[in-house]
């Protein structure tokens, strides 16, 4: 059985830092990038998720408004809702980039 690609442990994660954004019930979404992202590309990626966040006010839409941003970039983005208020943002490359 084929484990999807979003699935991944803590130790393969690295943290971007918090983007507030106060709609949809969430208090913040928590960046984060897999081990494979590289380090030089983050501030592009932070960028292209905060105009996708500005774009849209539904978490059901979210994923959407950062998808489009990230993927001219290589990248793609899958959003999940945490135990608290907030939402994490995995962002990882693109297949077939």
């Amino acid at each position: 059985m084929a484990i999807p690609t979003h699935t991944t442990t803590i130790r393969a994660l690295r943290q971007l830092g918090p983007v507030p954004w106060f709609h949809d019930g969430c208090s913040g979404l928590a960046l984060r990038a897999r081990a494979d992202v590289p380090r030089f590309d983050d501030t592009m990626i932070r960028s292209a998720l905060l105009r996708g966040v500005e774009a849209c006010e539904r978490l059901a839409a979210l994923d959407r408004a950062i998808n489009r941003e990230l993927w001219p970039l290589g990248y793609v983005a899958f959003l999940e809702r945490s135990v608290g208020d907030d939402a994490v943002v995995l962002v990882e490359i693109a297949a077939g980039r």
